[in-house]
């Protein structure tokens, strides 16, 4: 009963939330960010803030900044690394300059996952362990909310916190929570080096920034908070329509959500399976929403039909792995991976007849060395049994499905006509998060615990790894911005939205304008060619305009 009321209340939040565009003309609030002695701020942060939704731009070389807005006061905040952050609010009616002189400031709390993923060693092994276990879920800076907390007490904190936030309890033996704990002391406990309560901050040379592209200050970010804040928005679709689907993965929300991007109002549709873990959408060419539902059990896909506008789910009772992911093929079939740890890998659901067929692929005989499954394995427990599980799969334009798995760094092919498969093995790759198969076939692969991106070409098995310019990026998922000739990657560690142009082989790193935001498997860009994502930490969903295209313009994706 209890849940059945917390469902009600859900949806009726979902929908009386609905923020309306205001009809007035649009306004400005602009201004300087300078330092102490007046000397310009490249590269600082400026967010305007007013109800649910979020503004923000950096600033130039000269330290500029310029942001438009629908009228009304708004909370602004400015913070720049190295710099104390400044908060004051601002009527946007207003016609005086907001100018800002920062404070010099140097704390470890300024730090993203990758400055501190620097700071800790990568040949000692209980810190490899610590650095897979944690950055599995998310980046490093999280740990800095709960400084000072001994080995006791991060344990009990995360046996409390994971079936809270994630639906799960976190299986270790006690060996891996041995390690953990004490890592988590080590460094963050209340005698941890740079990142204990009362450390010494390390010096400022110890940790490499890159700088920010010039492009990046003719961007623009938007971000939306959820109706409920603590919704943990998975991944992302966007429809041709301009809607945006979003996975509520939180066992609290346990539904499918579409934002419409040009009444800004979300609504949800509720799951009817309890705890279906809902995770990745992707929209077929007819316009339905296909949703991955992760939990193990008979419901594998929801799938909401634009002509019904209902969310109806699909079942399998003969397979418990949930699924992972989807995409459609060239005749209409959907595509799932699955992540249940086991060969089974691509279910692909004919939506014409309404059944399902499983390709398995071949498993190693033993994991190969470095792999993510070793690195999780404490000192002194038993090698772990070869389990794979694909994270991602997609399909190129000739049909042949492709996967890439968890706990290893191994992607692998079928040919649905066939089922023949075959396997690859990038070289420096532990683990791969998200593919993607380019408009030219090129598979290209999230080398997650190497910090690189990776490109396989089918035709001769030829393998390229690019470095983004954070040294400790973490890419997670891809997306295809054919109008631009580039590809859009989210990085998990670095705390980015990254921008690789294949032909010159250059990025161009977009800081997101919030700390932790985590981005998920799904990426999309809508007509308008903005990017969007997924805050899963932070309750939030936003996008980015490049300022590069030209205004209601269309954009392929």
């Amino acid at each position: 009963m209890k849940a059945i009321k917390a469902l009600a209340l859900w949806v009726t939040i979902m929908a009386i939330w609905a923020p309306v565009r205001p009809e007035a003309a649009d306004a400005l609030i602009r201004g300087t960010v300078t330092d102490a002695g007046g000397k310009p701020i490249a590269g600082a942060l400026v967010k305007a803030t007013l109800g649910s939704k979020s503004v923000s731009r950096y600033t130039g070389a000269d330290g500029r900044y310029e942001l438009t807005v629908s009228p009304g006061t708004y909370a602004l905040v400015v913070e720049a690394f190295g710099f104390a952050t400044e908060r004051r609010s601002k009527d946007a009616a207003e016609a005086a300059a907001a100018n800002f002189a920062l404070a010099p400031s140097w704390s470890v709390t300024q730090f993203i996952g990758a400055d501190i993923d620097q700071l800790i060693p990568d040949d000692h092994p209980p810190a490899q362990l610590l650095k897979s276990t944690c950055i599995n879920c998310h980046a490093l800076d999280v740990m800095l909310r709960r400084r000072g907390a001994t080995a006791a007490e991060w344990r009990t904190y995360v046996e409390k916190q994971m079936p809270l936030r994630y639906g799960r309890p976190y299986n270790a033996s006690e060996a891996e929570w041995k390690v953990i704990t004490g890592e988590l002391e080590r460094w963050f406990g209340p005698k941890g080096q740079y990142f204990g309560p009362g450390a010494e901050p390390p010096k400022p040379e110890q940790v490499r920034r890159p700088r920010m592209a010039p492009e990046v200050a003719r961007a623009t970010f938007y971000e939306y908070t959820m109706p409920n804040p603590r919704t943990m928005p998975h991944s992302l679709a966007v429809d041709r329509a301009g809607r945006v689907w979003v996975a509520g993965w939180d066992s609290a929300t346990n539904a499918v959500i579409r934002f419409d991007i040009a009444s800004e109002q979300f609504r949800a549709y509720p799951v009817p399976t309890p705890n279906a873990v809902p995770h990745t959408p992707c929209v077929s060419r007819d316009g339905r929403v296909w949703m991955a539902l992760n939990a193990r059990g008979t419901a594998k896909v929801s799938m909401i039909d634009p002509r019904t506008d209902q969310l109806v789910e699909i079942k399998w009772d003969g397979k418990q792995p949930g699924t992972h992911n989807c995409q459609e093929d060239r005749d209409g079939n959907i595509w799932f991976s699955s992540l249940g740890e086991t060969d089974e890998g691509f279910y692909v659901y004919n939506s014409k007849t309404g059944q399902f067929r499983t390709y398995k692929y071949r498993l190693p005989a033993a994991y190969p060395p470095g792999s993510k499954a070793l690195r999780d394995t404490a000192e002194g427990d038993p090698a772990p049994a070869v389990r794979a599980g694909l994270y991602d799969a997609k399909v190129d334009s000739s049909g042949t499905g492709w996967g890439v798995t968890y706990s290893m760094g191994m992607i692998i092919s079928v040919n649905p006509r066939t089922g023949e498969t075959r396997e690859f093995f990038p070289p420096d790759t532990p683990q791969i998060r998200g593919v993607m198969v380019d408009s030219q076939d090129n598979v290209w692969f999230a080398a997650f615990d190497s910090h690189k991106v990776g490109k396989l070409n089918p035709k001769t098995g030829e393998f390229r790894l690019y470095q983004p310019p954070t040294p400790k990026a973490s890419p997670y998922s891809f997306v295809e911005d054919t109008r631009r000739g580039v590809i859009w990657f989210g990085d998990l560690n670095g705390n980015n939205l990254t921008r690789f142009d294949p032909r010159t082989e250059t990025f161009i790193e977009y800081p997101f304008p919030s700390r932790n935001v985590n981005p998920r498997l799904g990426i999309g860009i809508d007509p308008q060619g903005r990017i969007w994502f997924t805050e899963f930490l932070n309750g939030r969903i936003g996008a980015l305009d490049p300022g590069d295209l030209p205004r209601n313009t269309t954009s392929s994706r």
